[in-house]
């Protein structure tokens, strides 16, 4: 019997759902979260409390994996301090499941050089521009305004959408107040904002109007084993097996050399053509949906890790099937498994 650990990630629980589907008893599965209220927890053998502290984090991961004969680490939130480590775990006969090495990893996380590489390979990304304060700001929504687009805005590092904002023309700063979730807000405002010290590196992008479509791959060395690609609708989304979204997640993945499972993100633009966005180097929250293609990603993607599948053996998706995202509730009072009790924190 295979162990394998997933630490605090997005979607951990489904995640541990479908491998147990998958796997058919050969493996045991471990998580962990700082919280033990945590939704994974309960669907794991073995729950670990996590430090809440970043120090030390890879040296409790690394006797927590001694301790546990954990044979699969799948890091989530936190891979950036495990990255560079992988042979201290390989020596504790512990593999680590990362896409990539620790500098392209970075690379990726880096919104502004991830688009650098892309559009000097020829991909299709959006025009963005560095900003960092208010002038450039305004300078790069001009440059948009001439060409008839329309302007965003987004962190150079971050996810799940965090300082995402639609730049308008004009939008009274109360509106924006009472409806943050329309993301929306006056250039002038938001320039205005970044004319103090300390202002992020932000990239102001032209706003691409068209659908997005995020696509779930399962890659080995930068070639696609199998991919589902999932277009969103206003409150579903489409789950497709082939077309124009995949062959671009494939050229990325081809690109940047990746491997695991990781989710390529992009937006058509006016045209109807998709742009590429990012990659977001881990499981994506809707992976789930894939199932309805006919392929468990998750449990695939530990299979291929541990050994125990070839990419031969991994099935092809299929059909086209309309899929609402519908998250169910859980009791957090139901009955737990063991926790830890050698890691908490005093």
């Amino acid at each position: 019997m295979k162990t394998i650990w997933f630490d605090r990630g997005h979607s951990v629980r489904n995640a541990l759902a479908l491998i147990r589907a998958g796997a058919d008893g050969r493996v045991r599965l471990i998580a962990s979260h700082p919280y033990g209220d945590a939704a994974a927890l309960a669907a794991a053998d073995l729950a670990l409390i996590e430090p809440l502290d970043a120090h030390g984090y890879r040296d409790w991961c690394l006797d927590m994996c001694r301790v546990h004969e954990v044979d699969l680490f799948v890091p989530g939130m936190r891979r950036d301090l495990i990255a560079g480590d992988a042979a201290a775990f390989a020596a504790a006969g512990t593999r680590v499941a990362l896409p990539a090495a620790a500098d392209v990893l970075d690379l990726l996380d880096d919104k502004w050089a991830f688009m650098d590489v892309a559009a000097a390979a020829g991909l299709p990304v959006p025009q963005a521009w560095l900003a960092r304060g208010g002038n450039d700001v305004r300078g790069a929504v001009a440059a948009l305004r001439e060409q008839g687009l329309d302007a965003c805005v987004k962190p150079r590092r971050g996810v799940f959408g965090a300082g995402f904002w639609r730049l308008v023309d004009e939008r009274p700063l109360i509106a924006t107040l009472m409806d943050v979730d329309a993301r929306m807000i006056a250039v002038e405002a938001f320039a205005q904002a970044l004319d103090g010290e300390g202002a992020p590196d932000l990239l102001v992008l032209e706003f691409l109007p068209g659908h997005e479509t995020s696509v779930d791959v399962l890659a080995q060395e930068g070639r696609i084993v199998t991919a589902v690609a999932r277009r969103k609708e206003r409150v579903g989304q489409w789950v497709e097996s082939e077309g124009e979204a995949i062959d671009l997640a494939a050229a990325t993945v081809k690109l940047f050399g990746l491997s695991g499972l990781i989710n390529v993100q992009m937006i058509e633009d006016a045209g109807g053509q998709p742009r590429l966005i990012e990659v977001n180097t881990r499981m994506s929250g809707g992976c789930l949906n894939t199932v309805f293609a006919g392929v468990n990603l998750p449990w695939w993607h530990v299979a291929l890790e541990l050994g125990l599948a070839s990419a031969e053996m991994v099935p092809q998706p299929r059909g086209r099937a309309l899929v609402a995202a519908v998250p169910d509730a859980i009791r957090l009072d139901a009955p737990a498994p063991p926790f830890s009790t050698m890691i908490r924190d005093e």
